[in-house]
Order: C-alpha cells, then sequence, then structure tokens
C-alpha cells in the first residue's frame, strides 16, 4: 500500500514540477479568469429562457462571440509582433472584461449582437500571445506538459465557475454573472501585469533541449500539412464545442434539469480533468504515445454523445460529460501543443494565429449551425451529425501523424 502511495506522489511531483516561472504566472492568470467564467456556459440558456429569443436567434447571437473571437486571434497575433506578451494580455483581459459587464444592460438583438462581439474581440485576443509566451519559454519537448497545466488552471477554475453561475442565476439572477465574469476578467488582467514586471529571457532555440522542427519554413497557407491538422481541429472542436451550447440546452429543455444540475455537471467534468490531467499528459509524454492518446480521445468524444439517445436520466447526464471529459483529456492537450510544434520560428506568430482563428471559427459554426439544424432536424439526427463530423477528424488524424 504504501508502495502504491509512494508511487502516485512521484507521479504528481514529476507533473507538476520543471516548469518555469513564466508559466506559473501565465497558470495563475488563467485560474483567476476561469473563476469568473459564468455568462458563457449559460448563455444560450440565457437567451433563450430569460430574454425569449429563439433556438436560431439566440444560435446566431452566440455566433457573435465566435466572430469576435476570429477578429481577436488574428489581432492578438498582429499586436503581439508590435507590443509584446506583457501588453496584449493584459490589455485583452482588461478590456474583454469591460464589455462583458456592459453586456447585463444589453436587451435588443443588435444590441447584445454588438457587446458580445467586442467583448470576444478583446477579450479573446490574449490566446495567440498566451501560446507564443509558453513558446518563448518552453522547449517543444516540454510544451504539451505547459499546455496541460494551463488547462489545469482552467478546470480548477471551471470547477467552480458554473456550479456557482448556476446557483447565482437561479437564486440572485443573471446580471450578477455578467459582474462576477467581467470583474475577474480585468483582475486576472492587473494581476499578469504585476507578475510579468520581471520576466526574462526566452528558450534559447539553439539549445539541446530545444526540440528542432521538422517542418518547412514556410507560411502556413502553403503548408498542405498544417491545413489538413486545422481541418482536424476544426472538426473535434464543432462537437466538442456542443458540450457548452446545444447539450445544456438540450438537457434543460428536453430533460428538464435546469441551471443547478448543469453548473454541477460542467463542474464535476472540470474537477475530472484537474485531478487527473497532469499526470495523465505525463505518463503519455514518457511513453511516447500522443498519436494514440488523441485517436483514444476523439473516439470517446465521439461516444459521449451516446447517453443523449436514451430517456431523460440525470446519471446519463453525468456518465455522457465523463465519457467526453476524458476525451478531452487525451485530445486538448496534445492538440494546443502540435500547432506549436508544427510552426516554423520565422512564422509562428501567425501559425498560432491561424489556429485560434481556426477555434474561433468553430465558435461561430458551433452555436449558431447547430441550433438553426436542431430547429430543423431535431436534437438526435445532430448528435449523430456531430458523431459522424468526429469520426472524420479521427479518420484524417489515422492518416496524418501530426504530433
Amino acid at each position: 500500500m504504501f508502495r502504491i502511495f509512494h508511487k502516485t506522489f512521484r507521479l504528481y511531483r514529476d507533473a507538476y514540477s520543471g516548469h518555469p516561472p513564466a508559466v506559473w504566472t501565465l497558470a495563475i492568470l488563467t485560474f483567476i479568469n476561469r473563476f469568473g467564467t459564468m455568462v458563457i456556459p449559460f448563455l444560450t440558456v440565457y437567451l433563450t429562457t430569460i430574454l425569449g429569443f429563439t433556438f436560431k436567434e439566440a444560435g446566431t447571437l452566440a455566433a457573435a462571440f465566435g466572430f469576435g473571437s476570429l477578429g481577436g486571434s488574428y489581432l492578438g497575433g498582429k499586436l503581439h509582433g508590435y507590443f509584446g506578451t506583457r501588453f496584449v494580455i493584459s490589455a485583452s483581459l482588461i478590456s474583454g472584461g469591460f464589455f462583458l459587464f456592459l453586456l447585463q444592460f444589453a436587451t435588443t438583438f443588435s444590441g447584445i449582437w454588438g457587446l458580445i462581439f467586442l467583448a470576444a474581440l478583446f477579450g479573446e485576443s490574449y490566446r495567440p500571445a498566451m501560446s507564443l509566451a509558453i513558446g518563448e519559454h518552453v522547449p517543444k519537448n516540454e510544451s504539451g506538459r505547459s499546455f496541460s497545466l494551463i488547462r489545469l488552471s482552467i478546470n480548477l477554475g471551471m470547477a467552480a465557475a458554473p456550479a456557482i453561475g448556476g446557483f447565482i442565476a437561479a437564486y440572485w439572477g443573471y446580471r450578477w454573472l455578467f459582474i462576477l465574469d467581467g470583474s475577474t476578467c480585468i483582475l486576472a488582467g492587473l494581476f499578469f501585469a504585476v507578475a510579468s514586471r520581471n520576466w526574462v529571457t526566452k528558450v534559447d532555440t539553439h539549445s539541446p533541449e530545444m526540440v528542432k522542427s521538422d517542418q518547412p519554413s514556410i507560411p502556413p497557407h502553403r503548408n498542405r500539412r498544417y491545413q489538413l491538422f486545422l481541418l482536424t481541429t476544426f472538426l473535434m472542436g464543432f462537437g466538442f464545442l456542443q458540450w457548452f451550447h446545444t447539450v445544456p440546452l438540450f438537457i434543460k429543455a428536453e430533460w428538464g434539469y435546469d441551471e443547478r444540475y448543469l453548473g454541477i455537471m460542467m463542474a464535476v467534468g472540470s474537477l475530472i480533468i484537474a485531478l487527473f490531467e497532469m499526470p495523465t499528459i505525463h505518463l503519455i509524454q514518457k511513453a511516447k504515445k500522443i498519436n494514440v492518446a488523441i485517436r483514444l480521445g476523439l473516439v470517446l468524444i465521439g461516444l459521449s454523445f451516446l447517453p443523449l439517445f436514451f430517456p431523460a436520466s440525470l446519471t446519463l447526464a453525468f456518465l455522457a460529460m465523463t465519457i467526453m471529459t476524458v476525451g478531452e483529456i487525451f485530445v486538448l492537450p496534445f492538440n494546443n501543443a502540435t500547432q506549436i510544434n508544427m510552426s516554423p520560428d520565422k512564422f509562428r506568430g501567425t501559425y498560432t494565429s491561424w489556429y485560434w482563428m481556426t477555434w474561433s471559427l468553430v465558435m461561430i459554426a458551433g452555436p449558431w449551425l447547430g441550433l438553426v439544424l436542431i430547429d430543423v432536424i431535431g436534437f438526435s439526427a445532430f448528435w449523430l451529425l456531430n458523431i459522424g463530423l468526429i469520426a472524420l477528424s479521427f479518420a484524417i488524424n489515422f492518416r496524418n501523424r501530426f504530433s
């Protein structure tokens, strides 16, 4: 028994050790920001059940976040070249928080669309700068662990935020979600501005520890292999993102479970990631089974839709979320690291912008197209469509070893 405990302790210790101070700063900033993430998980529920918009209208409004994020991803990559990491991350979070705070006062379609767009345009422009900061401070062969640490911070925050947000929405009203979300964004930006003042040295790209990319030094629009990687990311991301838009709506509208259960369900998923992702990633990297892990993760994300075909059951809802979460653990940290590892140094900023712009396209297509299709073909057919898209992502991944 002691031996098992000792091995487990060593596994967790090894998984968390060796990260540079800059990565820990980014992790703390991410935790502060995500601890207040209460608007997006409940946005489509808020738009349909509180403001009375139709599924199609709610999808169009939620897609505004994707359009803003698309512009923000491009803007963040460009601004990083002019102003550097510190300015882009701090300014992005502070301005994004301001627009989230204002969103509570919007009630018209155009007003809500505009403020969601601006909140994403400014608030999401920090993502490319975050990825580039990791690339600047971490050798490529360690980037998977570093991205996993950032995701740990995301999920520690998200383990609490949706659960707290669900109870706040149910008992105090949605207005407080906008206040708390905006405030934590601003607090995260101020923290980073102070904590990053003494950042020094980038990773020496000529050091033996720095694994050189074998990718040709060409821009992404000429790199067919990178474009295929972005296609697999889009297909997987479309299905994955349904768990934050159409699935919560289905569980409330069709199965009858309110925001309290939705928040707890999301919190359980985040808690699983917080407890198990870092040691899992550490073991996968040591075993050099990254491609196997990604494929297994895609299979699990696809399977997570199957419980939704059965009659209403809280047990099945939690089971589906658990399956999706385990799949997410296997896929997302390595997917985020792959975009850095595939990018030649000369075009790293452009490659990173393209990657996050792909996720922005997912944020546009996911909620809007998802809700439109549900209106036309219904939930069950839409779940089958998502399984098919993820299967296609698996097939492309199987033929191309991206990681």
